[in-house]
């Protein structure tokens, strides 16, 4: 198998506007021989759930996988690969590593429903991996719900009171695009009723080389069915203000995104284009983000950003950001009055003049900042719009191109941060695109 075949396969799909289903936690009837798969019953491991007393000086990370999808075994090999790597123990068995896993069975099959699971991994003092379930969940739980990502983080925090949170969120995403639009745009009706989303190859191209994207997270449902979560259910979502939020998902180095969690994480890591199956490089991560006094989330960036820009040909294909969130507010007001005073001329802007980050005709994802200077803004405008950006930008990287050959494009400039462009949307995506906190604050679309 070729590495560009190991890209993910699109979905063309028709999805149904946002559903709110409550499920409860349960202990789902185990056959241990087939299902169960972290070593010990849930509750009776030797640390399983435990409350030590560390919390003023422990760090904790949460990886939320939500992999019943096509992702399902490349997201199981990012936690073996997280394993492989430091894991807490020894010296610092204050520090908490916590995995929530949803995946398919091992037939692969997504008629067959299965259990999720939140587990501890750590190293024992002989130096072996131990892991320890510490809840299952039932089998009809959707883990891309945010009643569902609510209850896990709120068990984590009862679980294990922290000096500092962080997650990690593994699956597909399209960044802050609604529920159903990113394949069906001309389908999509703000507000309106729809079908659920259903597996399709029809009514248009199909990329054989295209990532399988969603909003913020997909979950695979028998009948092909789609669920999905939009970006502020997912912030909604979060129960307690977080350290950082990564993004090991496409499309979701968005000011939008950014601005959406700024109340619910002071840091958030995201990539503005697509990215590619291998994801973050899980064997380096924990070191970063749990051995240290301080998570270091800075250089779990700059590993992801160096495995691709090491590599050659398409796959030399990464973007990658990380905002500091308090640092935000100066930004959206400086775009504010940018978006007032050109706001016409952003509206008819020649949108091949600017930078984009998305592939083939996926068009809603754009560079701010060349936005605004192919707008015909002044060079002091610039200036402060780049001084903003810079202030709340701690890391920003990109290849020289993403992905040429498949639908890609060059990077003539990287600012960190896309944006939607009113010149190149619809009017049904304007009506979502208002709801939007960043909107709201900056007044884009009008």
């Amino acid at each position: 198998m070729t590495r560009m075949t190991r890209l993910y396969k699109i979905l063309k799909v028709v999805s149904a506007a946002l559903f709110a289903l409550v499920f409860a936690a349960c202990e789902p009837d185990f056959d241990f021989n087939t299902e169960f798969e972290h070593g010990r019953i849930p509750g009776e491991g030797p640390q399983a759930g435990v409350r030590q007393p560390n919390e003023e000086t422990r760090n904790l990370l949460l990886l939320y996988s939500a992999g019943f999808n096509n992702l399902s075994s490349y997201l199981s090999q990012d936690i073996e690969d997280l394993k492989r790597g430091w894991l807490p123990g020894g010296s610092r068995n204050d520090d908490v590593l916590l995995v929530y896993s949803h995946k398919l069975s091992r037939s692969g099959s997504y008629t067959d429903k299965t259990p999720s699971y939140l587990y501890k991994i750590w190293r024992d003092a002989s130096g072996q991996v131990v892991s320890d379930t510490l809840k299952a969940y039932c089998k009809d739980t959707l883990s891309v719900s945010p009643t569902q990502m609510n209850r896990v983080l709120t068990d984590v925090k009862d679980m294990f009171p922290a000096r500092t949170y962080g997650m990690i969120f593994s699956s597909h995403a399209t960044g802050y695009l609604p529920a159903g639009f990113y394949n069906n745009p001309d389908k999509y009706v703000y507000g309106g009723s729809v079908p659920l989303a259903h597996l399709s190859s029809e009514g248009g191209f199909v990329d054989p080389y295209a990532h399988m994207v969603k909003s913020v997270g997909v979950q695979q449902e028998p009948g092909l069915v789609v669920r999905e979560m939009e970006i502020a259910d997912f912030a909604e979502a979060i129960p307690f203000r977080m350290d950082y939020i990564l993004f090991d998902a496409c499309l979701m180095g968005g000011v939008e995104v950014a601005y959406e969690l700024k109340d619910k994480t002071r840091l958030v890591g995201f990539s503005p284009a697509e990215v590619l199956v291998e994801g973050l490089d899980y064997s380096s991560l924990a070191s970063h983000l749990l051995d240290n006094d301080e998570p270091d989330v800075r250089s779990v960036c700059e590993d992801y950003f160096l495995q691709y820009d090491k590599k050659s040909g398409p796959d030399r294909s990464a973007t990658i950001t990380l905002v500091d969130c308090d640092r935000i507010e100066p930004l959206a007001q400086v775009c504010e009055g940018l978006f007032e005073k050109y706001r016409d001329m952003i509206k008819s802007l020649g949108y091949r003049r600017v930078q984009p980050y998305f592939r083939y005709e996926y068009h809603w994802f754009y560079d701010l900042y060349d936005i605004i200077a192919e707008a015909a803004a002044e060079q002091s405008e610039l200036e402060s719009l780049d001084a903003a950006m810079n202030d709340c930008i701690i890391y920003k990287a990109a290849t020289p191109s993403f992905m040429l050959g498949y639908g890609g494009f060059e990077v003539e400039r990287y600012s960190g941060l896309s944006m939607y462009l009113p010149a190149h949307g619809n009017t049904e995506l304007n009506k979502f695109y208002q709801t939007l906190s960043w909107n709201i604050r900056t007044g884009l679309v009008k």
